[in-house]
């Protein structure tokens, strides 16, 4: 009897398919306790239950002003999860996303969890805090606090990014400088982007910026009527327009003119920065947003800079007087030495003889200091124990290096000795100290705190008590340790350099509302401070020569920061900085409304009468006001009695318990097989560390049916996963006969980290398939059944042991990889047990590198072989594209009647249902069907220049949707697979494909275009390939795919 199967992907997951991926490491055990507030389950470990406590203030007193905004009540009890550091956030299981530099917190929506780190800054830390419960607040609001509502359709509403982020901005921040700085900006130097842009181009200050807008003009009353419109419409411009009587595009025209009117004032008397100073990096230019951090040389000749114009941070070495480019001194994000370079809290500091600098930067499990070498780029790594280490500086004498350290619930200011190797602490408070910079004398630094008048560093208080916002000028004597306090102002001030050789400061203030550069004479009859520049934007982190002749910073301007400098800063006159609109409005009675909590001393209730910030006036929409004066029946909200004894709250150890994450339909997309669909359940603890997985797809009997259960335990180092799986697949083999395959067995693995870039994994499978044909018979009630054939009923079971190294450390953009390195080795042995005694070897290596040409470009080239030695070698099929889901052509000239070479197989052959569920595939091979070749071995060379295709497209009706960042690709794809090497001296074809009637070539060659659409859920691939035959190129074939971009 003859079988015509249809061979495509079925892969074993967990064992065969090529996995790559970062990985997250837990480097210590986590010894959690909580505590309990009102509406907060707040967690946290290692004795600090300051920070837990300072989080319950302040989530509570957050909550307030949300809940009062929103006019929402929490249905659902929100836990948060506070870490001592940002590197042990970035061991944190309730997200699978690792959490780079620059991701202050995270809410997710499958229960609703908080998750952010103390990073040394209690202001920060606050504005984080803040940050994330309005998240946290939406969430429970629109989807009901469960990402079940959203997989289920129930809620179908998308809540725009720039809302969503922006509102988070404006109910934590209300307003600052900073804010203030890059509106302005774009504002004067740039185009404004529409509402609707704001999806994809400065969605949190521009965001922010608009909640500003529409809080002021129509009271913060609107932002609970804005969200119950967008909820009960479903549409998020539909709810806007519901509640404020315009749709984006009228809500763009209002919010444009009203950033005229409020930032065209602050034009006069101001100058940019670019006229008063010498611009050294541009970064238009280069496409990039950051230059920041500079560090001059000793001797004035160089200028060290983080710079991002690769689209992550390296260390550049710049000209001082031309800006021109000398070196790239270290590339960031992509080793396990310089995995983060602190640009968030950046120094870099050069050593007196002028050959070395300093940098702070996150390797493996903590941070260090890093000395490198400029000559030669060598770098020697000092590992301090310290669970943050920022800002270094070198100190004049050379044997010294200063630096802010983080451990706990304090960020301090240490010295580093070049010859003991140790540090020591110079103060020792909880306050935060940042920016340290040494006189020239080397015996005092010059730091930023928010100690207030707390020089001494005694302080019995609650730090949620304390002013931690206003920063600061001190200094301190590395002699004695004592501190003076420098300035005391009512506006911050921040990176303080020493002008050598007198005793004057440069830094910068936000006075008045923009950020300038300060001369501070200290020791001088007046020792009064001024501004030396009255700038448009902002101006932050000045370096000086040692000679005092130029000073550089970086400045803000255009969307991005530069360098720039300017020359003999001490002779730099005093100039006058005029308040702006925001300080102005700031100081005025009108502007004193920053929320609606009734306990703030400037909130007074509003008369009832005559107020009218509820009420739409726009024709056409006063139906909405009638429900203004509807009392609804308060809904019962998750406020507890809070567990304090004596003031404090009591702490509880954490227990695991399990509780569901989500429950959806899951689509799987066979090529053999066709789609089919499971019901998917998942179950974690409220930490992450436990994940459990089943699904099932049940129809009349078990073993007809489809199903899996899976655990994973990732509470350590190495993470362990166990699965038990069943899969029952039918095929027509002729009128009234069917085949059925099942396929059940058990697999495990064990991953072993070794850094966040390279592991090595570790698998053990149990595999048992069972071939049946089932005839078409009619039972006694003339009913049609299918009964098991005993004569073709053929078993087969197996051991399979893996193991596989992996390196990853590439970069992503919107659709996949655009830098770096990937490669997988895995070796998969079948040492003969089970019922037919299968004995093979396969190795398979897939090499994957990427090149970023410039900002936007990638060129990226793939090899992957496989070759399968022993008794019973497994077979490599050559072609096609994974995860199919439609697409059609020619190959060799001929008209496909499929996507794949038909093979012809003997249902009596005993290495059927080897051949079907242990055979590899090799692609993507576009321009060629599934199965076009076939061998024991195989090569397979994918080549791809990524370019951008379309940057924002708006689809009308009837399909109203937007997408961004689409990318398209240029790709040459070459391949063969063989079983002997004589098939590559002959034009024949081999036994095995059969009779063919054109000429063969163990190579395929081929060549397309095509595009990547992300689409949030997954990408969308189309793309046309030609392949070359005798005749030249076939007609193109064309590819409709989902899954991932290689």
């Amino acid at each position: 009897m003859k079988l015509l199967f249809s061979i495509a992907l079925f892969l074993l997951t967990m064992i065969n398919a090529q996995s790559f991926g970062q990985n997250k490491l837990q480097y210590r055990d986590f010894d959690w306790s909580f505590i309990q507030t009102p509406h907060f389950d707040i967690y946290y470990y290692g004795g600090e239950k300051d920070l837990a406590d300072f989080t319950a203030e302040v989530a509570e007193e957050s909550y307030e002003q949300i809940s009062i905004h929103l006019r929402w009540d929490l249905k659902r009890r929100v836990s948060i999860m506070v870490y001592n550091s940002h590197n042990e956030f970035q061991q944190t299981n309730v997200v699978g996303t690792y959490m780079r530099e620059g991701i202050g917190g995270v809410t997710e929506l499958f229960k609703n969890r908080v998750v952010f780190p103390f990073e040394g800054n209690y202001e920060q830390f606050r504005h984080v805090i803040h940050h994330e419960l309005v998240h946290a607040m939406i969430n429970d609001m629109v989807y009901g606090g469960r990402m079940q509502n959203v997989v289920s359709s129930r809620t179908r509403i998308r809540v725009p990014i720039w809302s969503n982020e922006g509102l988070a901005e404006y109910l934590s921040s209300n307003w600052d400088t900073k804010a203030d700085m890059v509106m302005r900006d774009v504002s004067i130097h740039e185009r404004m982007p529409s509402v609707k842009e704001l999806n994809y181009f400065m969605a949190y200050k521009g965001g922010q910026s608009l909640w500003r807008f529409i809080a002021g003009k129509y009271g913060r009353e609107k932002v609970g009527d804005i969200f119950r419109s967008m909820k009960k419409t479903q549409n998020d411009e539909k709810g806007y327009e519901a509640a404020l009587g315009m749709n984006y595009d009228d809500l763009t025209k209002q919010w444009h003119k009203y950033l005229k009117k409020e930032y065209w004032p602050d034009v006069k008397n101001r100058d940019p920065i670019e006229d008063i100073s010498e611009r050294l990096t541009d970064h238009k230019k280069e496409r990039n947003f950051y230059n920041v951090s500079p560090a001059l040389s000793p001797d004035g000749s160089m200028v060290a800079v983080l710079s991002d114009e690769n689209g992550y941070f390296d260390i550049q070495i710049l000209d001082a007087i031309t800006g021109k480019k000398i070196k790239k001194l270290v590339k960031g994000n992509r080793s396990v030495d310089f995995e983060e370079l602190k640009w968030l809290q950046p120094g870099l500091s050069w050593s007196p003889d002028n050959k070395k600098i300093v940098v702070a930067a996150k390797a493996g499990k903590s941070d260090v200091l890093h000395i490198i070498d400029v000559e030669t780029t060598k770098s020697e790594k000092f590992e301090l124990g310290i669970d943050g280490v920022f800002s270094a500086s070198w100190s004049p004498n050379g044997n010294e290096i200063a630096f802010i350290g983080q451990v706990g619930n304090s960020s301090d200011l240490y010295l580093f000795d070049l010859e003991t190797k140790k540090e020591k602490k110079i103060t020792d408070d909880i306050f935060s100290d940042s920016y340290p910079s040494w006189n020239s004398e080397g015996t005092k630094i010059v730091f930023v705190s928010d100690r207030g008048e707390n020089t001494s560093g005694e302080f019995s208080g609650f730090m949620h008590e304390h002013d931690y916002k206003q920063t600061d000028i001190y200094t301190v004597d590395i002699s004695d340790k004592k501190i003076e306090r420098i300035t005391e102002t009512a506006y911050n001030e921040s990176h303080p350099v020493w002008a050598n050789q007198t005793d004057t400061l440069f830094y910068t203030a936000d006075f008045n509302g923009v950020w300038n550069l300060f001369l501070h004479p200290i020791n001088s009859s007046s020792g009064e401070a001024f501004p030396v520049t009255n700038v448009l934007t902002g101006i932050q982190q000045p370096t000086i020569s040692k000679d005092n002749k130029m000073i550089i910073f970086a400045g803000y301007a255009n969307i991005g920061w530069d360098l720039y400098s300017l020359s003999n800063p001490l002779k730099l006159k005093k100039k006058i900085v005029e308040p702006t609109q925001f300080v102005l409005e700031t100081n005025s009675e009108e502007s004193e409304i920053s929320d609606l909590r009734k306990h703030k001393s400037n909130l007074q209730p509003k008369n009832e009468i005559g107020e009218y910030s509820n009420w739409i006036f726009a024709r056409g929409y006063d139906y909405q006001n009638s429900s203004l004066d509807i009392e609804k029946k308060p809904e019962k909200s998750v406020s507890i009695d809070s567990v304090k004894v004596d003031g404090s709250y009591i702490s509880k150890a954490y227990k695991t318990r399990f509780t569901l994450d989500l429950v959806s339909g899951n689509l799987q997309i066979s090529n053999v097989f066709g789609t089919s669909g499971m019901t998917y359940f998942s179950f974690s603890d409220i930490l992450g560390d436990h994940q459990i997985s089943f699904g099932t797809e049940m129809v009349l009997t078990l073993e007809n049916s489809d199903y899996f259960f899976q655990y994973g335990y990732l509470k350590n180092k190495t993470d362990f996963y166990f699965a038990a799986f069943q899969n029952a697949n039918f095929f027509q083999i002729d009128y009234g006969t069917l085949g059925r395959l099942r396929h059940y067995g058990v697999q495990a693995y064990a991953s072993q980290p070794f850094s966040r870039f390279q592991r090595i994994d570790y698998g053990l499978s149990w595999h048992n398939i069972n071939y049946s044909i089932l005839e078409q018979t009619l039972n006694d009630f003339g009913q049609i059944e299918y009964t098991t054939s005993n004569n073709n009923n053929n078993k087969y079971s197996t051991i399979l042991p893996s193991i596989s190294w992996i390196y990853d450390n590439s970069v992503f953009g919107f659709t996949g990889p655009i830098d770096g390195l990937r490669q997988n080795t895995t070796l998969t042995v079948s040492p003969g047990y089970g019922s037919d005694n299968y004995k093979f070897q396969t190795m398979k290596s897939d090499v994957r590198k990427y090149w970023r040409l410039g900002r936007d470009y990638t060129f990226a080239i793939r090899g992957f072989f496989g070759s399968s030695m022993g008794n019973d070698k497994q077979k490599f099929f050559l072609g096609g594209v994974p995860y199919l889901l439609s697409g059609g052509g020619e190959t060799n000239g001929v008209e496909d009647v499929s996507n794949f070479r038909e093979v012809l197989l003997d249902s009596s052959n005993e290495t059927l249902i080897h051949d079907l569920y242990f055979t590899e595939y090799a692609w993507p091979l576009r321009g060629a069907r599934f199965a076009e070749r076939f061998g024991n071995n195989t090569a397979l060379f994918n080549i791809e220049i990524r370019f951008p295709f379309i940057n924002y497209l708006a689809l009308g009706f009837p399909l109203k949707m937007i997408f961004g960042n689409i990318r398209g690709h240029a790709f040459v794809d070459v391949g063969s697979a063989w079983d002997s090497l004589s098939e590559f001296e002959s034009s024949d074809w081999p036994i095995r494909y059969g009779i063919q009637n054109n000429t063969y070539s163990p190579w395929i060659t081929t060549a397309g275009l095509g595009t990547k659409i992300n689409l949030g859920y997954f990408l969308l691939k189309i793309e046309t390939a030609w392949d070359k035959n005798k005749n030249g190129y076939s007609k193109p074939q064309w590819y409709f795919s989902l899954g991932p971009d290689w």
